[in-house]
């Protein structure tokens, strides 16, 4: 016994004099650089500009938005562009014809050639700058409400998305945990909560967010088409809604007609061509040299247009009417399912927090936590939507020119 174990001794003395004459040396070659030791360090790239500024996700807020798809739309560059031809042509007729008082139309009014060819040409070009100007401010708001829809749209969409991805980790989960109970002889292949069904479970959650994805890509596409970006540039976007029962002032019926006396630019626009259609109707020449076509040779025809025009206006005056009651209407009724979103929160909210201690004292499992947790996030999304949809809402009851 003693021989054994002083061979076992020596082996351990020899042992550690090979490891104390070979550990230096080991140190030492760890020690030198890549280079000294022959080895070729891997080469160090580096990002271009570009490159570094493609990585960074551009903060964008509602207002630098608006700004560049006013700047990237043709349509407003055109009516830009009109104007300044008709402000040029306006002052073409004013040192040439001077300063013509604006006639009466309300009835039938016979002038001299002279007189009528003058005041129908200064009459046409002063309607065609009302209708412009008119168009352009149309053009606006369009853009305006374009941006703003795009906002919600993609900061809803983004939501819908994370959520989307919690569901399909969880979905994946179940999934994973059916198929060792399966193995194990504990759960059936078929049938109420088998693992055929939680399998389709988890693929239908995947395919839940890619369809997410390509509908926040193509919102995406669009909302960059607007802007004059590239249609797969992405954005963090600044858009703050703050919520607050809306309040007109005044009783409804009041502010309706003050909305379509003054604020209504389609109304406006239909109002124009009333007008237009009054004066071809009633301002006539009462004699006309020949080779010129006299306008009252198509009286019928003309009467026909003012007539129409005027059924046209009421009848859209009519509808715009109700289409304001029925937005207001709207807005009430999102303040009301606002109550309930919020009722849902708390009660989203009590129980992750009693699941919570029930999962912190053993009770209850890390995936009914989950749950929990995501009950919560989609409440809080509701919320949002809600405050979103509000937000739109009063935008176009204030806007009525934007209401069908």
């Amino acid at each position: 016994m003693k021989k054994a174990f002083l061979y076992k001794m020596k082996g351990a003395v020899a042992l550690t004099l090979a490891m104390s004459m070979f550990c230096p040396q080991v140190f030492a070659r760890e020690a030198l650089s890549a280079e000294e030791q022959g080895v070729q360090a891997a080469p160090v790239v580096e990002l271009t500009e570009e490159e570094k500024a493609a990585m960074v996700i551009p903060v964008l807020t509602f207002e630098e938005a608006l700004r560049k798809a006013k700047a990237n739309s043709a349509t407003l560059k055109d009516y830009e562009d009109l104007t300044e031809v008709l402000r040029e042509e306006r002052n073409d007729q004013i040192d040439d014809l001077g300063t013509l008082k604006t006639p009466t139309y309300e009835y039938k009014k016979w002038v001299n050639f002279s007189t009528w060819a003058k005041q129908a040409q200064v009459f046409a070009t002063k309607m065609e700058q009302k209708s412009t100007s008119l168009q352009k401010e149309l053009t606006n708001l369009t853009l305006e409400v374009g941006v703003k829809s795009s906002f919600v749209d993609i900061l809803g969409q983004q939501d819908q998305i994370a959520l989307a991805k919690m569901n399909a980790d969880m979905q994946q989960k179940l999934y994973e945990q059916a198929q060792v109970k399966h193995r194990l002889g504990m759960l059936s292949k078929y049938g109420t909560g088998g693992l055929d069904e939680k399998r389709i479970a988890a693929e239908q959650a995947k395919n839940n967010v890619a369809l997410a994805e390509a509908q926040l890509a193509q919102t995406y596409t669009n909302f960059n088409r607007l802007l004059g970006a590239k249609e797969d540039q992405r954005y963090e976007l600044v858009y703050d809604v703050d919520y607050a029962p809306y309040d007109i002032g005044r009783p409804l019926d009041m502010y309706i007609s003050d909305k379509m006396n003054n604020d209504d630019l389609s109304l406006k626009l239909m109002e124009l061509s009333v007008e237009a259609a009054k004066f071809t109707t009633n301002y006539l020449p009462d004699e006309v040299p020949a080779g010129v076509t006299d306008p009252y040779d198509k009286d019928d025809r003309n009467q026909y247009g003012l007539d129409s025009a005027e059924r046209s206006l009421k009848t859209a005056k009519q509808a715009k009417e109700s289409a304001i009651q029925n937005t207001y209407l709207q807005i009430k009724q999102l303040e009301t399912m606002r109550d309930s979103a919020e009722a849902d929160l708390k009660k989203a909210q009590t129980t992750y927090r009693m699941v919570e201690v029930n999962y912190q004292a053993g009770n209850v499992t890390k995936t009914a936590l989950e749950q929990a947790k995501m009950g919560v996030i989609s409440a809080e999304n509701a919320l949002k939507t809600n405050a979103y949809n509000h937000d739109m809402l009063v935008f176009t009851f204030e806007n009525p020119t934007l209401l069908q």
